[in-house]
């Protein structure tokens, strides 16, 4: 939900891609298909109350699912991204999880200049849709980066190598985010509406807020399909140029599989593209060929 653009010159677009470090941003839209560290920041947390565990209907995925994407800046092909559910649940907490490894790597041009390989895990409560761990290993050129993170939903807090901080009830983290995302029922959504996500990264509370804009037919390198059109709400000023600056297609099924990501930046623009997928939940009937 995941830089080197040749509009005024490759090198020129990569000495300034470099100083300014899109590539933690570029490869959230990769990564996530979201854009989270673009997210707003939630207000301050204090958890008072102990959470609860709330069951959460989740018809989108399962076990076994993989999805790849391939990334592209401007004219060239940026890297890929490979989305991956175990095929089994893996018990933490002494509840069953789903094991999802994301891995978003810079490929061709964008590789020799600027090498990245970035990976984040999550363990996915099985019924309620929040995640009791995560991993994050971020390798960025001469940036690197690396957390692990332990959820206590119940009791309402996350601690890393950041410390300890309060999170909200259904706090996500930057993989689960996106899967929780996809359980949303939007079969009666009205242009307009917002979905808020909140989420954990880095040692700070944020919220995401998924705008639904309406639905179009696109055709992509796996196959035609009814799309719905989803707008995250981004900070507008750092990377992008508007806080709409990014647009997200999924497909109009129960699947929502994440199709196709666009969005303009300030030196080009990003597009990252489903190309292959296997063991999705349930029948594609947003494909229309």
């Amino acid at each position: 939900m995941f830089k080197f653009i040749p509009n005024f010159g490759t090198w020129f677009a990569v000495e300034r891609l470099m100083n300014i470090r899109i590539n933690k941003y570029v490869f959230a839209v990769a990564v996530s298909l979201t854009i989270v560290v673009n997210a707003g920041e939630a207000p301050k947390v204090k958890s008072i109350h102990t959470h609860e565990i709330i069951k959460i209907h989740n018809n989108a995925f399962t076990y076994g699912e993989q999805l790849s994407y391939r990334i592209h800046y401007g004219p060239l092909k940026g890297g890929t991204a490979n989305f991956e559910v175990a095929a089994n649940p893996v018990i933490v907490n002494e509840r069953n999880t789903y094991h999802i490894k994301v891995k978003g790597k810079s490929a061709g041009l964008v590789d020799l200049m600027f090498k990245v390989h970035d990976e984040f895990e999550s363990y996915l409560d099985e019924e309620a849709l929040i995640p009791w761990k995560a991993i994050k290993k971020v390798k960025e050129g001469r940036y690197t980066d690396s957390d692990f993170i332990l959820f206590d939903q119940l009791k309402g807090f996350a601690t890393s190598r950041r410390g300890k901080i309060d999170i909200l009830q259904q706090t996500q983290d930057v993989v689960s985010a996106i899967y929780f995302a996809r359980s949303t029922n939007m079969s009666n959504a009205k242009i307009g509406d917002i979905f808020p996500v909140n989420f954990y990264m880095d040692g700070q509370n944020y919220v995401l807020r998924f705008k639904y804009t309406g639905r179009e037919t696109i055709k992509t390198d796996v196959g035609t399909f009814k799309a719905l059109v989803i707008k995250p709400q981004l900070i507008q000023g750092r990377v992008f140029k508007d806080d709409e600056a990014l647009t997200l297609w999924v497909s109009d099924d129960e699947n929502k599989l994440p199709l196709l990501v666009e969005s303009d930046i300030f030196v080009g623009s990003i597009k990252a593209e489903l190309v292959s997928y296997r063991n999705v939940k349930n029948a594609l009937n947003a494909k229309i060929k």
